[in-house]
């Protein structure tokens, strides 16, 4: 294991800082997507509903659910990491760093996202740095995410931070009396 934060961020690993991932399409989102999430979260506004009422609003139609939009892009598989804009996962870390934990999350909402709208998303790495905490020296990686309409404009922008920790076996914590 290694012994500080600072021998942990490699210059291979440093080298992937400000690296972007490309520009992807994404899965167009319908009107059943929509009735899923509806039925998933009971989250009825009018707005995900009813095209009348986002017209009355403001809107040229019914919008996709913000907490909808922003899942998507970021919910691969761990087989899809190839084709994710999820740079996070392709990461040169230490061997055994795979206990991944949320440190953090920031989310502006810019402009509005239809349904059956063509959607595209791409991130890059902002930061990666190494420190102490509870469970051991962590790498904290702070990645900002881009979701865009079909006019290229920002629907929304997230700047995402996790700590990344070697993963605890369970013998382990009986060891250390945890």
């Amino acid at each position: 294991m290694t012994d500080s934060p600072q021998s942990m961020i490699t210059a291979e690993l440093r080298n992937w800082v400000g690296r972007k991932s490309p520009l992807i399409q994404l899965e167009i989102m319908s009107a059943s997507d929509v009735r899923r999430y509806l039925d998933a979260t009971g989250d009825a506004n009018p707005l995900w509903l009813d095209d009348e009422f986002a017209r009355a609003s403001g809107y040229q139609r019914r919008l996709l659910p913000p907490t909808l939009v922003g899942w998507v892009p970021f919910s691969m598989k761990e087989g899809d990491s190839a084709d994710s804009t999820d740079m996070r996962r392709q990461l040169p870390l230490p061997d055994g760093y795979t206990n991944v934990r949320n440190a953090g999350s920031e989310t502006e909402w810019l402009h509005p996202a239809y349904v059956g709208e063509q959607l595209s998303a791409h991130s890059h790495i902002v930061d990666i740095v190494a420190r102490q905490g509870r469970a051991g020296f962590g790498i904290y990686i702070t990645q900002e995410e881009q979701i865009l309409n079909s006019r290229q404009q920002i629907v929304m922008l997230r700047r995402h931070t996790v700590a990344i920790f070697p993963e605890k076996k369970f013998s382990d914590q009986q060891q250390s009396g945890k």
